[in-house]
């Protein structure tokens, strides 16, 4: 989508930064690597930053940025609408509520104290995961980035779309979603990932891995 969006605005898509151009980061699912994302986290040079509703807690909000040269050129073309739909959304752009709670979420809640210990629960549920995939030689996979951890039906884990979508198994997902509901634990839905917040705890940690052992010992048996 990128590659045709790019060159709508007059520009060249190119992901080679000896010529002056990086690719754009969408830190939309990825925000849990820590304060400034993947983007913060492994010192990227975005020319172009997406962030959605993590940045408000939950509350729908968006945000992007542009490199100083990109925003100029931008800025600098009078026929582009940079307004309305073309640029930051319609009615609700910047609305009060959203506005509030990215600035209460941002200063007081995903602070580096707070991602620190979330990167910390989330390593403890790694391993809780992998205790119990390994202790039936289970031919799955868990991933960590930062405060999210997610498990997956394939060893080793789906580095593409497709490849995550041929490794889905609907019936073994509800299993387990079905069977940690039932107990208390709801993980996300659509998929087995956990992202820890500011006030998850060690227990709640230690409870996921408990009933996850549970349920595949069930299933194995």
């Amino acid at each position: 989508m990128t590659r045709r969006l790019i060159p709508s605005f007059g520009l060249e898509f190119t992901t080679d930064p000896a010529a002056g151009r990086r690719p754009p980061n969408d830190e939309t699912h990825t925000f849990s690597a820590g304060p400034g994302g993947c983007t913060a986290a492994w010192n990227l040079e975005p020319d172009v930053l997406t962030i959605g509703k993590a940045i408000g807690g939950g509350v729908p909000a968006g945000a992007y940025g542009l490199c100083a040269d990109l925003a100029d050129r931008l800025l600098g073309r009078e026929d582009l609408d940079l307004v309305d739909m073309g640029g930051v959304g319609g009615t609700l752009a910047g609305n009060a509520l959203s506005v509030a709670a990215t600035r209460a979420t941002l200063e007081h809640v995903l602070t580096d104290d707070a991602f620190a210990r979330m990167h910390t629960l989330s390593e403890r549920f790694e391993a809780g995961v992998r205790a119990g995939i390994e202790a039936h030689a289970l031919p799955w996979s868990v991933s960590r980035l930062g405060a999210r951890t997610e498990y997956r039906f394939t060893d080793p884990g789906p580095r593409t779309g497709t490849e995550a979508a041929e490794a889905g198994d609907s019936d073994l997902e509800d299993y387990l979603h079905l069977y940690l509901a039932n107990r208390g634990i709801l993980l996300t839905p659509f998929h087995n990932m956990a992202l820890m917040c500011p006030d998850t705890t060690e227990r709640d940690v230690d409870t996921h891995t408990d009933l996850y052992a549970a349920a595949l010992a069930e299933l194995a048996g």
